[in-house]
């Protein structure tokens, strides 16, 4: 190909006719620049705040109305886009090659008396590639005499980049304006040593990375020749969420192109633990897996390259152990080199299974609560009661991190807006990390796993370690609780019958307005900690809380005894206190650790949360 677009001059016979693209009048519609200094071509426009603006005092109708023109300007030349994707605020102005440029129709169905525009090159020098055009000025021209080589591959290319930064992988072709660039006249070499001119070696995965149509393309921060096994996706760009089905084109490349892409699963997955494979990336350190949904939740898996089993090159595979349920979600690869963040390859979409027991709550009045599962454990973004929020512009999102040691970290930001953005005295949500039964969708392992569920008066030692970091400014607690149920069959509100019989909660942090009740004792000693005890004889008769006199953020907690204070305090008192008893027939459910949120936003970070039992 030639040119993909043609420089355009406007004959005066064009204003003249009654049919004219009026680019005047569109012209002054357009807003005043703040600064003289966003026309750097001094056209009269510039572009400011993601949109074309007009330079105050700039007389522009001899620059586009040849209607009112001089002798002088007549010939002044309209620079058109090559692109409409320059528009971006569709507004008929674009920004190319460091000036302004109309957006306009192709050269096929130009208005009566609009005429080609094309430069004349001054020296041969300016067409390196010998295709009969070159690049002088900021603009595309002609040399004299020149005929295109549409044969060659170098030979399409028509731009010269206007930044080397164009160009990150270093191969000689960049980026800019929606086309292929040549960065300098210097190629390099060809693989047969003809000297030719550098040609990439990636293979395009979508013939749409080629919008000007001139065989290469822009993938993965490369330079792609798009050919035969490049999918035609109707030609449009691919959005961010669009990805290569399973044993797509991704799939066949051959090995020698050395493509860095995500290769396997896509579509709907057989298992929760699926194996995710990829092309390897040379000069790799580190590989991170990252899964997550459209709104952030999801994990990340650090693997090395000798690992990963891709050491040497060729197809690197992992199968990690966490595993994160909310049926759309997107997956990819992403890499350090050097210590620094390297090149990350496309998102593949995926879809988790609906036949194993963690899935998303979506019963009833529940929300699809995201999760991530790993060893005997659930990190739940449960927000279960943001209905008490006055807007939807709160967020929570959940997040969990493995590293190669298998260290695992689960972390959740938040931002439940102010304290009068909802319900003032309402708990929002309690994100948490749970092991064992909760509800009958979300059980984290099995009872020979977990010891849970199992009937109060048959309960194993617990003992629980924890540790946590937070940031921000919030009204929360943290705070450890379980639930107690008539049957082994656990089950709750997002169930078709609700079986919970009593909760028991033990807040290691307070907030500094909020209480869980009514106070019913202050400096209990349980665990050799001094707690106060609350309860809800009014509203919740099968609740009791305790709460740490002083925060502590770390610790060990043996769980029994305080399962065992609460049955024989309750079975004393509970008459004349107008509460329930916690009865050693219920059958306890999951120990869970979260924070019950009202207000503000931070984020908590749980650096340890380790459950053993033993009978």
């Amino acid at each position: 190909m030639k040119v993909n677009k043609t420089l355009l001059a406007i004959a005066a016979a064009v204003a003249a006719s009654s049919n004219a693209f009026n680019v005047q009048a569109q012209s002054l519609s357009l807003p005043t620049c703040q600064s003289a200094t966003s026309d750097p071509d001094g056209d009269g426009y510039g572009w400011e705040n993601r949109s074309s603006c007009r330079v105050a005092s700039v007389e522009i109708d001899a620059a586009i109305n040849p209607a009112t023109a001089n002798s002088s300007n007549l010939n002044q030349p309209v620079f058109f886009c090559q692109s409409a994707a320059s528009d971006s605020d569709g507004d008929g102005f674009g920004w190319e090659n460091n000036r302004s440029c109309v957006v306009a129709v192709d050269s096929g169905d130009l208005l009566p008396g609009a005429v080609e525009f094309r430069a004349t090159c001054q020296s041969a020098d300016s067409d390196p590639d010998g295709d009969g055009f070159g690049w002088e000025n900021n603009q595309t021209c002609e040399v004299a005499g020149g005929t295109a080589q549409e044969n060659s591959v170098n030979s399409q290319i028509t731009s010269i980049c206007n930044s080397s930064a164009s160009d990150p992988d270093g191969d000689g072709f960049g980026w800019e304006n929606n086309q292929t660039c040549v960065v300098s006249t210097d190629l390099g070499t060809d693989d047969d040593g003809t000297g030719s001119g550098f040609i990439p070696r990636n293979i395009c995965t979508f013939a749409s990375s080629d919008p000007d149509g001139d065989g290469f393309g822009w993938e993965n921060n490369a330079t792609c020749i798009v050919n035969s096994s490049s999918v035609d996706d109707g030609g449009e760009p691919p959005p961010e969420e669009n990805f290569p089905a399973e044993n797509s084109a991704a799939e066949n490349i051959a090995e020698e192109d050395n493509a860095f892409i995500a290769l396997s699963p896509s579509g709907v997955l057989a298992s929760g633990t699926p194996t995710f494979q990829w092309r390897a990336l040379a000069n790799a350190e580190m590989y991170t897996l990252a899964v997550a949904d459209s709104a952030g939740n999801g994990y990340a898996f650090d693997i090395d390259p000798l690992t990963a089993g891709c050491a040497a090159g060729g197809t690197c595979s992992a199968t990690p152990d966490l595993a994160y349920y909310d049926n759309d979600l997107t997956w990819r690869v992403k890499t350090t080199v050097a210590g620094t963040e390297g090149p990350e390859t496309q998102r593949v979409s995926i879809t988790t299974p609906q036949n194993i027991n963690v899935q998303p709550v979506k019963s009833g009045q529940c929300e699809a609560w995201p999760s991530v599962a790993y060893d005997n454990f659930i990190v739940l973004n449960n927000s279960w009661n943001s209905r008490a929020m006055h807007s939807s512009d709160w967020t929570q999102k959940i997040f969990v991190h493995e590293d190669t040691l298998g260290n695992v970290t689960p972390t959740w930001t938040y931002d439940w807006l102010g304290q009068f953005d909802g319900g003032e005295i309402d708990v929002k949500a309690y994100p948490e990390v749970l092991y064992g039964p909760k509800l009958g969708t979300h059980i984290s392992g099995t009872k020979e796993e977990t010891g849970l569920p199992e009937l109060v008066r048959d309960l194993p030692e617990f003992v629980v370690d924890y540790s946590y970091t937070e940031t921000g400014n919030a009204e929360r607690n943290v705070a450890l609780e379980s639930f107690f149920h008539d049957s082994c069959n656990i089950a709750g509100p997002c169930d078709e019958v609700d079986n919970r019989a009593y909760e028991m909660m033990i807040w290691v942090e307070n907030p500094s307005i909020r209480t869980p009740g009514q106070l019913a004792l202050t400096g209990v000693m349980v665990d050799n900690r001094l707690w106060n005890v609350y309860i809800k004889p009014n509203s919740n008769k099968h609740y009791i809380a305790f709460t740490a006199q002083n925060s502590q953020p770390s610790g060990t907690i043996n769980w029994n005894r305080f399962v065992e204070w609460t049955a024989a305090w309750t079975a004393e008192n509970a008459e004349d206190l107008g509460i329930d008893v916690l009865s050693p027939e219920f059958c306890m459910g999951a120990i869970e650790f979260g924070t019950e949120m009202w207000w503000g936003e931070g984020s908590f970070t749980l650096n340890q949360f380790d459950v053993s039992f033993s009978r």
